[in-house]
């Protein structure tokens, strides 16, 4: 207990110097729980750029790790040492989902884990085979009918697009087999092929099938309608007011960093959401540019947790 004690008084009498220090000397190691080319890769590079301008050009290195739903990434950072050089960029599942679906995981991601800002947000879009239905209330008669027998995909089980069609189907009592599917590709073959009958997704997967008028785009699940879906209603305009879904990428520090070490970097993250290129960079990606820093992201992130969790024990989710 002393030595605990005399480790702790020591980390409080040194964190006004890790902040004032902060980066210090070593390059800051940004760890992405996602593959190389990925959206989430493709986020985190965007940002380290741009924080890179605001801390004089120190090295930042963006290594990608992932597995187990992100939670080989996460229990890297979560065992680091928390000085703000080895930080964490991951999406929902690892922190809102998996804690809900798995047993015995390697750390407890919401406590292990310190949120320190939402870098990225991006809605999905609900579609469907355009010979099915081309509208949501098309769609749900087909869905509700007796004897329906339509089945949508998404890109696995637990994933947040799998919650938010479960959830879908709670509020409207529309008759879904979900049929789970290792990426987008996949998906759309059978979508296009007719084997399932919708899908939900981000835009970019399946952009160019509506415009072609192959899928039909029947809703999306952000808070206002898409630029480049300008006639596709939102959920809530759609008559479903509790179906915002809204995937993101955040990122993380340990949770025992010291107090201003996380605020120096928030500080950062703060200045570099002014840069021209990380707002063109996530535009091009199809995702919006949040303003969620430490406090909000952890507010907004622990409702969350507490939404899906809701959302599993009803429909009685599991996976393997």
């Amino acid at each position: 207990m002393r030595l605990i004690a005399a480790t702790l008084a020591a980390l409080l009498a040194a964190a006004p110097a890790l902040a004032q220090d902060w980066p210090g000397r070593d390059p800051v190691r940004i760890i992405v729980c996602a593959p190389g080319g990925s959206t989430v890769d493709l986020t985190a590079r965007l940002w380290a750029d741009a924080i890179k301008e605001q801390i004089g050009g120190h090295a930042i290195v963006t290594e990608p790790r992932a597995g187990a739903g992100g939670m080989i990434g996460a229990e890297a950072v979560a065992r680091a040492r928390p000085d703000g050089h080895t930080l964490l960029v991951c999406f929902p599942g690892s922190f809102t989902m998996i804690p809900h679906l798995r047993a015995n995981l390697p750390i407890d991601p919401l406590n292990d884990l310190r949120p320190l800002a939402l870098l990225a947000t991006a809605p999905f879009v609900v579609v469907s085979d355009a010979r099915v239905a081309r509208t949501l209330p098309e769609f749900l008669a087909k869905a509700k009918a007796p004897g329906a027998d339509l089945s949508y995909a998404s890109v696995g089980p637990g994933s947040l697009a799998h919650l938010g069609m479960e959830l879908f189907k709670m509020k409207t009592g529309a008759r879904l087999e979900h049929v789970p599917y290792r990426g987008s590709p996949e998906a759309m073959t059978d979508l296009l092929g007719g084997r399932i009958a919708a899908f939900i997704t981000l835009l970019s997967a399946v952009q160019s099938h509506v415009a072609e008028g192959k899928l039909a785009a029947l809703f999306v699940t952000g808070e206002r309608r898409m630029a480049a879906l300008p006639d596709v209603p939102t959920a809530r305009e759609a008559g479903l007011p509790d179906l915002t879904v809204i995937t993101w990428h955040g990122l993380f520090a340990p949770r025992a960093t010291p107090e201003p070490v996380v605020q120096r970097i928030a500080a950062a993250v703060a200045a570099a959401r002014g840069s021209a290129a990380l707002r063109e960079g996530l535009a091009r990606a199809g995702s919006d540019l949040p303003a969620h820093g430490p406090a909000e992201a952890e507010a907004h992130i622990r409702a969350e947790s507490d939404t899906w969790k809701g959302v599993i024990q009803a429909a009685g989710i599991t996976v393997q």
